[in-house]
């Protein structure tokens, strides 16, 4: 029980690590990933061919079994809703327009990034290169970010894992209790009504009035409920801790901009005809060495996370399109759901709206904070020393300042920046929607 509560209470960053995936929070966040086949596969070593092969065919059956585990849930949904759309209500209709929204999230989620090889690189090079592990011992200013972004990564997968339990909970025993409180589940209870589902397919038996159909296809729901609920956020979770990282570095790089040394060698000369004597700074001939190398390593360090965010643009981007035409869509749906006003509506969608509303909010919060740190880079590169250089320096600086102007941002397909201004915009949508349709 004390490894249970250190494992989960130890803020800390703990010392003797070897690796970044030995930290409680990346472990947690591996078994999650690890279920829906989008943990980079380390290399292991000693491995002969055949079982190099079995693991990959093993990877590949998971990755083909959620697959068509979307394909087909998704498909079923949308038979349910075209058999039975005349018989229901419009509440009940956009309860299963949100699931079966949520599906085609998953499903695009598991053919941009579950079968991307892209992806696997990118959270390969996230592993091995960029987490603030392997710069921790670099400056005692890079020592204080790494526990810092530590402590936030280890609450913030405290936190959203805690949250998408409790959400797939409520989803599911909302309805069993619904059913158990109006004696559904008694012999003879059904009488003319059905049993109520979490979810609404079409099968190939009967799920809605025979208990056997209603056991095997509530099992199903909460295999399919938790799948989609570790889809949802331990992805976002993911993408959360490495822009953390991401943070992370422009923070030490700013700091070391701040902070570059300045000239020890002070020359004084004497205006021509005047008694005037004036003072400067300038760099010696040795300190010059050290300034190129400290600007050239200051200017790969920007350029090596400037092409690492890049690729995450690239990979994440068509995710973050499909997620944000997701909140769009389903904020609305949602907000209907909640204005019934009923204890029943509101156990079973408040919950759910609340932590997708938080996940839109918290997601581009998160990366807004890669945008407004990054966006100072340029004072930082402006207030370098460089009246002091000489004119190969000067010009290295001239090339760092422009290449800092604009703000780093993730952009969702290239066509907007993830952020705070993209979120205000689907937030005030999704409220005028919901004022029309509520009107109607």
């Amino acid at each position: 029980m004390g490894g249970i509560r250190d494992f989960i209470f130890n803020l800390e960053a703990k010392e003797g690590i070897t690796k970044p995936t030995d930290y409680p929070y990346m472990i947690l966040c591996r078994h999650l990933l690890t279920v829906i086949t989008c943990w980079p596969k380390e290399p292991k070593e000693g491995l002969d061919t055949r079982a190099k092969l079995k693991a990959r065919i093993w990877v590949t059956f998971q990755k083909i079994f959620h697959l068509n585990g979307c394909f087909i849930t998704t498909i079923g949904m949308a038979m349910y809703i075209a058999l039975h759309k005349n018989s229901m209500s419009f509440f009940e209709l956009g309860h299963l327009y949100i699931s079966l929204l949520m599906t085609v999230v998953i499903f695009s989620r598991v053919t941009t990034l579950c079968w991307n090889p892209e992806y696997q690189a990118v959270a390969t090079d996230f592993l091995t290169k960029i987490h603030l592990f392997y710069y921790k011992d670099d400056s005692d200013f890079s020592m204080q970010t790494h526990k810092q972004v530590h402590k936030i990564s280890h609450l913030f997968t405290l936190l959203l894992t805690g949250q998408m339990v409790a959400g797939m909970s409520l989803f599911n025993l909302t309805p069993m209790h619904n059913n158990f409180s109006t004696g559904k589940y008694k012999k003879g209870g059904l009488k003319n009504s059905t049993f109520e589902h979490s979810l609404y397919f079409s099968y190939p038996f009967n799920a809605s009035s025979d208990v056997r159909g209603y056991i095997l296809s509530n099992i199903f729901h909460w295999i399919i409920s938790y799948l989609c609920s570790t889809w949802f956020c331990t992805l976002d979770l993911f993408l959360s801790i490495v822009v953390f990282h991401v943070w992370g570095h422009f923070k030490i790089l700013i700091h070391d901009l701040n902070h570059f040394p300045r000239s020890l060698n002070t020359i004084s000369f004497r205006l021509d005809q005047s008694n005037i004597t004036l003072t400067t700074e300038m760099y010696s001939s040795r300190e010059l060495v050290q300034v190129s190398e400290r600007l050239n390593k200051s200017v790969e360090y920007h350029r090596r996370i400037v092409s690492f965010t890049d690729k995450m643009s690239e990979v994440f981007g068509p995710m973050l399109f499909v997620y944000y035409g997701f909140h769009q869509t389903s904020g609305c749906l949602l907000l209907l759901e909640c204005s019934q006003m009923t204890v029943e509506a509101l156990v079973r969608y408040l919950p759910l709206t609340i932590i997708l509303f938080q996940q839109l909010i918290q997601l581009s919060i998160i990366f807004e904070l890669v945008g407004s740190v990054s966006d100072k880079l340029k004072d930082a590169v402006y207030g370098l020393p460089w009246e002091d250089m000489d004119t190969k320096n000067r010009k290295t600086v001239a090339f760092f300042l422009m290449n800092v102007q604009e703000p780093v941002h993730v952009k969702a397909l290239g066509l907007a920046d993830v952020g705070v201004t993209s979120m205000t915009a689907i937030l005030k949508t999704s409220m005028s929607y919901f004022t029309f349709l509520r009107s109607m």
